[in-house]
């Protein structure tokens, strides 16, 4: 025989406690039917119950004589009990039967009456109420918006291209439309004009001038590809890196001394307002490049009475009478004397020195002079010469283009642009091909001297001094100026359209 727990031994689970529930209402399922069983039975027995007459073409066969059965007799049983309400009520737990109620209809959000910031750009043939039209201002406000900013121009224009910067918010009953809340628009680094919303709806327009101030920076990196686009990357003005390199240009073999990788460093005079906005990139004070075996350096002074020059750090001024290479070029790819022409296949005189650069380096003026040619000249390509004194003169060929105000009979000066690297007339590819002229007759350019001229003395030494120990410090020490980039964007980025720095105010009501 198999145990089983006794029945306070057992589990009440959720089916146990649900038999418990309609266990009456089975009771009363099953004594209903074990009385029809018993009914059925009892019918069959009675012989007072009339049978179905017999099938006419079918015989009976004589059956043995069945004994009555005893009639069954029914036990009443007792009465189920009622279902009543406290059968469905605690603690009976009903939890999984429970219908999940429907979620309410989630409610329209409103429509978002948050300010927004909007940067537009004036193009051809745009006002600033054309501008605020062309989204949806209405036009009461730009109206005012345009004759408060106009108040404040006078009779100036706004350039094509100008920023205009604009904080907006959508009006509450048309979300597609948006009032002003402020505009801004600032044409120079040293002057902003900003119109502003007021409560009652109206707009005030207000000048800021803010101060402008120098402040010395250093841009340092190294030598990829031309000495002047590496400095650009790293941040040094395109004029500055020019002046650099026509500085060491007297003193620096670009050909045989200059090499990729090399480190060099500016230090630069910005102009910056008050705020941090820039308004001159950076006039060059100082410089050095780190060469092999030794450093070039070059210092800015302006002796008195005299003009900005630049010197070595022992006061010697780095002009020559002629620059070593007239431009930042790094490898010689062919030099004065007898060789194979690449084209023509035979032996000749090559009457120069070929530079290879990219397509488009400026090629700088070698010295002082006046220009006795420039234009076509057969194989030449495009062609520049220079006429410096009665005996010496230099030339320039194989030009893409020729320089700005370059044409016969124009004086130039040492270091000044003439013209930009090509492959003009009999050339296999970008190069300049540069000539010395002595006495009429073609020289090598790379075996001229040219002695250094002027020292800084007298009264100056002193000054220079103390000038070069600051400026040699500061190529150190100085802040760089990508850091300073750095961080005038991240405070622009996290800076509320109220903040600004110190200024003055001019206010139109």
């Amino acid at each position: 025989m198999t145990d089983y727990p006794s029945p306070s031994d057992r589990l009440k689970g959720a089916k146990s406690t649900t038999f418990g529930l309609f266990r009456p209402v089975l009771f009363a399922i099953g004594a209903s039917g074990l009385a029809m069983v018993g009914l059925v039975a009892s019918h069959r027995a009675n012989p007072d119950i009339p049978k179905p007459a017999p099938v006419a073409a079918v015989q009976e066969t004589p059956k043995a004589p069945v004994a009555s059965l005893p009639p069954i007799v029914l036990v009443d049983s007792e009465e189920a009990p009622p279902i009543t309400a406290a059968d469905f009520k605690a603690p009976l737990d009903f939890k999984g039967f429970q219908m999940k109620p429907q979620d309410a209809p989630a409610e329209p959000e409103p429509p978002s009456n948050e300010p927004y910031e909007l940067t537009l750009r004036l193009e051809k043939g745009d006002t600033i109420e054309k501008m605020l039209a062309d989204i949806d201002v209405p036009e009461d406000d730009r109206k005012q918006v345009a004759h408060k900013l106009q108040s404040l121009l006078k009779k100036r224009r706004l350039a094509v291209g100008e920023t205009i910067e604009l904080q907006m918010q959508p009006l509450p009953d048309q979300p597609d439309t948006s009032r002003v809340l402020s505009l801004s628009v600032r044409p120079q680094p040293e002057r902003e004009y900003i119109v502003t919303r007021k409560d009652d709806g109206s707009y005030d327009a207000e000048e800021k001038i803010y101060k402008v101030s120098p402040r010395i920076v250093r841009v340092e990196s190294e030598r990829n590809g031309s000495l002047q686009q590496s400095g650009v990357k790293a941040g040094a003005p395109s004029a500055a890196m020019i002046e650099f390199i026509r500085a060491l240009a007297y003193d620096v073999d670009f050909q045989r001394e200059l090499k990729e990788g090399q480190k060099f460093t500016v230090l630069l005079e910005q102009l910056v307002t008050s705020d941090g906005l820039v308004t001159h990139p950076g006039r060059l004070l100082a410089g050095e490049l780190r060469l092999l075996k030794r450093t070039a350096t070059v210092i800015r002074f302006r002796p008195q009475g005299g003009a900005d020059g630049f010197y070595n750090p022992q006061g010697e001024s780095v002009i020559r009478s002629f620059l070593r290479t007239p431009m930042d070029a790094s490898r010689i790819t062919s030099r004065f004397g007898m060789r194979e022409h690449p084209i023509l296949g035979f032996s000749a005189l090559h009457a120069g020195v070929d530079f290879a650069a990219p397509s488009g380096t400026p090629i700088l003026a070698a010295g002082t002079g006046k220009v006795v040619a420039a234009g076509p000249n057969g194989g030449y390509g495009l062609y520049v010469k220079l006429q410096h004194t009665r005996d010496v003169a230099t030339a320039y060929a194989h030009m893409s283009r020729i320089g700005p105000g370059i044409k016969p009979g124009v004086s130039v000066r040492q270091g000044q642009v003439i013209g930009f690297v090509g492959s003009t007339g009999m050339s296999t590819g970008p190069h300049l091909h540069y000539e010395f002229h002595r006495g009429g007759k073609q020289v090598n350019p790379l075996s001229q001297k040219f002695a250094m001229r002027g020292t800084v003395g007298g009264k100056d030494a002193a000054r220079f001094r103390a000038l070069a120990r600051q400026y040699l410090s500061q190529m150190k020490n100085a802040p760089a100026a990508s850091d300073l980039a750095k961080k005038a964007a991240e405070k622009k980025t996290t800076q509320t359209p109220k903040e600004s720095a110190s200024s003055q105010m001019a206010r139109i009501n």
